[in-house]
């Protein structure tokens, strides 16, 4: 009977791992059994072995041939459990496992193990995975949406590895953006949102609008400025284009206000008034709240806090769909009020690197940058300069890079973490860096080692492009609606047999899950274009496929009613298809631990896919439930069971639910 574990491919690995280390130790080398196991790979044909390994650099060292090491290392290998024939070739040692012995093995994991893919490590780390953490001014856009199904799996696949994790959202209420929304709620009136708008969505509206109306009151006065030269004709060319521009400019602007008009005309009119009759600088009072916010005055605490708190209220309804939770929320401001930000300024004056860079406090950055060693310690790679860090403006207000600095020795702090995973956009890769940088010019050395930036692409839809200030996103929300329009219309054609609201079940989880596979499923570091009809193609490459071979797997199983595992004949196997989705499902615990330990989705994502071609492919070519013979027949029921396990582990750990029907 083969030793019963959760990873059987895993296992594998080791015990032919652990025999070629034997073989080595006796010609003199001490080869870490890691270093080993990295290298074991499965032969680029199935004719070729199981798995196989490269002795050619082991071979080097032990000053004899490729040739003649994987023949010394075959008398090692022979005896592993399992294995029913051995090639050496070219210096490549081959072994072929006995399909039974690979059966019982996986089968015994299934039978024994109800949440196969769970594949815990020996020593778990304490992890925080901070994502999302959107500014509070407007709804989550797509943008934030790949960053939240990112962030969300992530967490999801280091709790299977058996890491303890926590999630938090940063709340980024310090700052410009903050404080433009805080004066135009201001001055409004402070009102409460309106039943009939989602309340960041209103909130949106306000920061944009009054964006666009300070622009345009600059602008107009610009403009007005220009025009007293004119008529005066103390004006030159450069005047004159600069004139010109102004005004394309102005008729831009007020094409955005326009589109904002049509969307609350009374909301509109009443901010329009206030700002252009508004007698003071707008400028200084944003300043005003900015400072007066991070020195924590009440009035400007009670407001921008009002303001957020309304803004948060529509994220959370929007995450609470997708059943995306945080253990923490950590507001921005608190660094500042609790000192935390200043803590980090004063031990920046007693360091070395400290400098004055453009009138303001710094860290000399290039200092440390220079160190390439360090630079490939800490995971930096970035091209070009990495300029000095400003901490602190001339104002007295504090940069978002210098309270990030304190919010991570915050975190490693108040978790006790040995890691902190940040999700964040590729625009965001110089600040990170620096932030890395300035935590190891402080002295925090193990906190800079183990901060990993988590970087992605942008996102987009085709024809639709984005503008915070101008509120030209394209929110989440949307996204959402859009795909469950398109879902419920094919499941309505498809399932006339269901009643409306099981229809409306089943099309809103594949809406759901087709926004959060293809936005987490997809190579991070390339820009993803979002395409409605791939993530919505139930026949090939999606969250709805899985669902739907889920489904069709489960359908089989439910049909058989139950699998008598004592009777499998697990001779019938073969070399064909059901060999190849056997060896799939035994790799899935070891896929979702190495998708863990590489921080990989995308890794996670293709088995599945695998899996599911080669079921889908398999279930065309063979019956299974009409089968008569009944060991064959419950052989079959137990892939069938390990595809349903594998798919419902994997679609969960994407966030995704799986459907009994679809």
């Amino acid at each position: 009977m083969p030793f019963k574990t959760r990873d059987p491919y895993g296992y594998l690995i080791k015990t032919f791992g652990n025999k070629i280390r034997e073989c080595l130790f006796a010609k003199g080398l001490s080869i870490d059994l890691t270093e080993i196991t990295r290298q074991i790979v499965e032969p680029p044909s199935p004719e070729m072995g199981d798995l196989g390994i490269p002795l050619h650099r082991y071979a080097k060292k032990a000053g004899i041939s490729p040739k003649q090491l994987a023949m010394e290392c075959q008398d090692y290998v022979v005896d592993i459990e399992g294995i029913r024939d051995i090639k050496a070739i070219n210096g490549y040692l081959n072994v072929f496992y006995d399909n039974s012995y690979l059966t019982v093995l996986t089968f015994e994991s299934l039978k024994t193990y109800t949440n196969y893919g769970f594949n815990p490590i020996e020593n778990p780390l304490k992890i925080i995975v901070e994502h999302t953490s959107a500014n509070p001014i407007h709804p989550l856009h797509i943008g934030h949406a790949r960053n939240s199904f990112i962030g969300d799996t992530l967490a999801k696949l280091l709790i299977n590895r058996g890491h303890i994790v926590q999630t938090r959202f940063y709340i980024d209420d310090t700052g410009r953006q903050a404080a433009i929304l805080a004066l135009g709620y201001k001055l409004l009136g402070e009102p409460d949102p309106p039943n009939d708008v989602k309340s960041d969505e209103w909130l949106g509206r306000i920061y944009a609008l009054t964006n666009l109306l300070i622009e345009l009151k600059k602008v107009r006065n610009e403009i007005k400025n220009i025009e007293i030269k004119i008529k005066a004709e103390f004006v030159d060319e450069d005047e004159v284009e600069r004139y010109r521009s102004l005004i394309a400019k102005q008729d831009r602007i007020a094409a955005d206000i326009g589109r904002l008009w049509e969307l609350d005309k009374e909301l509109f009119d009443k901010l329009s008034k206030a700002i252009m009759e508004y007698e003071g600088d707008l400028e200084d009072e944003i300043r005003r709240i900015m400072l007066s916010y991070e020195i924590g005055e009440d009035w400007a605490k009670r407001l921008v806090r009002k303001v957020v708190e309304i803004a948060l209220k529509g994220i959370r309804e929007t995450l609470d769909k997708l059943n995306i939770e945080f253990d923490k929320w950590d507001y921005e401001s608190d660094l500042v009020w609790n000192g935390y930000v200043d803590q980090v300024i004063m031990k920046a004056r007693e360091t070395p690197y400290f400098t004055i860079y453009k009138g303001a406090e710094a860290l000399d950055l290039p200092k440390l940058a220079s160190d390439r060693e360090l630079l490939k310690r800490l995971g930096i790679r970035i091209r070009g300069e990495i300029p000095p860090l400003i901490l602190r403006r001339s104002d007295g207000t504090t940069l978002y890079t210098t309270r990030d600095i304190a919010y991570t020795i915050y975190k490693f702090r108040d978790f006790n973490a040995d890691k902190v995973i940040n999700v964040i956009g590729g625009e965001q890769r110089l600040p990170q860096a620096q932030i890395k940088l300035a935590l190891y010019a402080l002295g925090y050395h193990r906190e800079a080692e183990n901060l990993i930036t988590y970087i992605y692409e942008m996102v987009n839809i085709p024809s639709m492009k984005m503008s915070s200030r101008r509120y030209r996103i394209i929110t989440l929300d949307w996204l959402l609606n859009e795909l469950y329009t398109r879902a419920k219309e094919e499941v309505d054609k498809r399932r006339s047999d269901l009643n409306e609201d099981k229809r409306k079940e089943i099309a809103w989880g594949i809406a759901v899950a087709a926004a959060k596979f293809t936005m987490a499923s997809y190579d991070p570091l390339k820009p993803l274009t979002f395409n409605f009809d791939k993530a919505l193609n139930i026949s090939e490459n999606s969250a709805p496929y899985l669902m739907y071979t889920y489904a069709r797997a489960n359908s089989v199983l439910r049909k058989a009613k139950y699998i008598d595992w004592d009777s499998i004949d697990y001779t019938k196997v073969g070399n064909d298809i059901k060999k190849r989705l056997l060896w799939l499902i035994m790799k899935y615990p070891w896929i979702a631990g190495k998708a863990a330990d590489d921080l990989s989705p995308e890794l996670l994502a293709n088995h599945l896919l695998k899996i599911a071609d080669t079921f889908n492919k398999w279930y065309e070519m063979e019956r299974i439930i009409d089968e008569k013979d009944t060991g064959y027949l419950n052989l079959k029921l137990a892939l069938t069971y390990g595809v349903k396990q594998t798919l419902e582990h994997g679609l969960k750990t994407f966030g995704i639910k799986p459907l009994s029907q679809v």
